[in-house]
């Protein structure tokens, strides 16, 4: 029983001792790790794609396809569309789907930015980033009387532009210059039209 109590009381005072020493820490060491504050900001966005069907649900109206980045994902279908029964699982189809687009403002300082923003820009996308539908994007305009902002992906492709239509989306255009990089997601929302 005394053993037990000796036991008791080392372990007490060894939690003691450590609760003091974290106490005892100046705050300088414990506020080296911290997170970094990114603004971003959504935009609506329509696309139209080329993409392969993975199958095609009547019955709750969705589709499974595969973007021409390789991500594959499942969209409800819009009430007008109405030739889901025309496309063949495993076909080539043109989609038009709305999705939100959401950038972060990223220009990244300190310790391994540089090999970051390589890696970010990679002509071989990481398979996660595929899935998730993360992006990488260099900011090639902002037109501020316009209140619009272009951007191009790191492995090219078409420029695309989107307007900032509120005041947090405004403030967000003074923010960033041309030749930022902007990382973001993707989230598609509903196919507004499907053909072969």
């Amino acid at each position: 029983m005394i053993i037990r109590s000796i036991n008791w009381a080392a372990g007490l005072s060894t939690f003691a001792a450590v609760l003091a020493v974290g106490i005892g820490l100046p705050m300088q060491a414990s506020a080296q790790v911290q997170a970094v504050p990114r603004e971003g900001v959504s935009f609506n966005d329509t696309v139209t794609a080329r993409v392969t069907v993975e199958t095609v649900d009547e019955d709750s109206r969705t589709v499974a396809i595969t973007l021409p980045s390789g991500r594959t994902v499942v969209m409800p279908v819009a009430a007008g569309v109405t030739n889901l029964s025309k496309i063949d699982d495993g076909s080539l189809a043109t989609v038009t789907y709305t999705e939100v687009v959401t950038m972060l403002n990223l220009r990244q300082k300190g310790p391994g930015s540089q090999e970051a923003r390589r890696d970010q820009m990679s002509a071989k996308p990481d398979p996660l980033d595929v899935a998730t539908g993360r992006f990488t994007l260099t900011v090639v305009g902002v037109d501020l009387a316009r209140n619009t902002v272009s951007v191009i992906s790191g492995v090219g492709g078409a420029v695309r532009t989107y307007a900032a239509t509120s005041v947090a989306k405004q403030d967000m255009l003074k923010k960033i210059k041309v030749g930022d990089v902007v990382i973001g997601m993707t989230t598609p929302l509903t196919i507004t039209s499907i053909t072969k």
